[in-house]
């Protein structure tokens, strides 16, 4: 399945502008609430009307402003699943999947044929003769995927498909469409500001902020290599630290300073990293980005070998979370908060320092204007 969605719609507070092609598997539009995620998937499904622009799926044209195309959506090929299920409440969970077979007199015995098929891959048999009144969340977004199935479209598109669920159900019905997609080799597009979900589901990943499309990449590369600080800051739990630095020299190394109060605090980068700021950057103020996972304790960088990228990095931990296999501390940094993740054996107590030493080969460096991934676009040869 190939889809490619060009299209600019006016909203009330940004103009909508989406440009990407993608080819099949599951796909996550992620953002946060109002930045076009949902207005996207309806206009893919005929729900909305851009403004202008053009939507192909799979050689069909969808959309088209200078030729006049637009199709209905019952003509389009693809499958709508709602947030909220819309389920028919005086229909069983049999008449809410055969629905749309019915309205295009489709032979009895063919839609008995297809809606117990569909019953038997959602593993719904039971529930058939049931109301959605006295079906669970679960039950429900499983009848809603059952009615979009049916219909046998060459994409589904889910608008925030989980998020009625609680957690421990949301984790088993992402397991559940990612067996659905592979049983019926098809496309998947989903909405959500869920990131976990997000990393988890998509193959691929759409970041978008206010109506633009910020990143599109494989959740690994959204993760390691987000284009610019929107992205980094928004993929991520706890999410990326952001530090203010100065690039200076000193002696034949490359240093990146740091302090609120007290001793200056350094970050030696290494290697490529090493190179760029100093060729591009030095005596200029950049925004540092590490994750909470690339930060360690002194014994642990030693053995990795960076102990000595680090200098002067002593926090006091104003909070402490443990989480079973891992402990978060927090610090307060240029009056933000940061996160470093350690290993569970780590006993330092809130009110006590740590000695703190940065990964120099997972540093980000963004630039304070465009807020650009400089080392990303020095990388790539930009």
């Amino acid at each position: 399945m190939a889809l490619s969605v060009h299209i600019k719609k006016k909203l009330k507070d940004f103009e909508l502008a989406v440009d990407f092609d993608m080819d099949e598997g599951i796909v996550g539009f992620l953002g946060s609430s109002g930045c076009g995620k949902s207005m996207t998937l309806k206009c893919i499904a005929g729900i909305e009307t851009p403004d202008e622009g053009r939507i192909v799926l799979d050689d069909e044209v969808l959309f088209d402003k200078k030729s006049g195309i637009n199709l209905s959506p019952q003509k389009r090929k693809v499958g709508y699943l709602f947030q909220n299920y819309a389920l028919y409440p005086n229909m069983t969970v049999y008449g809410n999947i055969a629905y749309s077979l019915k309205i295009r007199k489709v032979p009895k015995k063919t839609i008995d044929q297809k809606v117990r098929e569909v019953a038997r891959i959602l593993e719904i048999e039971s529930l058939l003769d049931r109301k959605p009144a006295a079906l669970s969340g679960g039950q429900k977004q499983r009848v809603a995927i059952g009615a979009a199935i049916i219909r046998q479209p060459k994409a589904f598109l889910m608008d925030e498909p989980l998020s009625n669920l609680d957690a421990k159900l949301r984790a088993q019905m992402r397991v559940e469409l990612q067996k659905l997609h592979k049983q019926l080799d098809t496309t998947i597009i989903y909405v959500t500001h869920d990131q976990t979900e997000a990393m988890t589901l998509g193959t691929k990943i759409v970041v978008m902020k206010d109506g633009l499309i910020q990143q599109v990449d494989t959740p690994q590369n959204i993760y390691d290599h987000p284009v610019n600080k929107f992205v980094a800051g928004f993929v991520g739990a706890p999410i990326m630290n952001f530090i203010e630095c100065e690039v200076e020299k000193e002696f034949d190394k490359t240093v990146l300073l740091f302090a609120t109060t007290g001793p200056v605090k350094k970050v030696y980068p290494a290697g490529r990293n090493e190179e760029i700021l100093r060729k591009e950057y030095l005596g200029k103020r950049v925004t540092l980005g590490i994750r909470p996972e690339d930060i360690y304790e002194y014994e642990e960088a030693k053995a990795s070998g960076f102990a000595k990228n680090s200098a002067g990095i002593r926090e006091t931990v104003v909070t402490r979370e443990m989480r079973g296999a891992e402990v978060f501390l927090y610090f307060d940094e240029q009056h933000r908060t940061h996160a470093v993740r350690l290993e569970p054996s780590n006993q330092t107590k809130v009110g006590e320092t740590v000695d703190l030493y940065f990964d120099p080969n997972r540093i980000h460096i963004f630039d304070t204007e465009t807020e650009e991934n400089i080392l990303n676009l020095y990388r790539k040869g930009y």
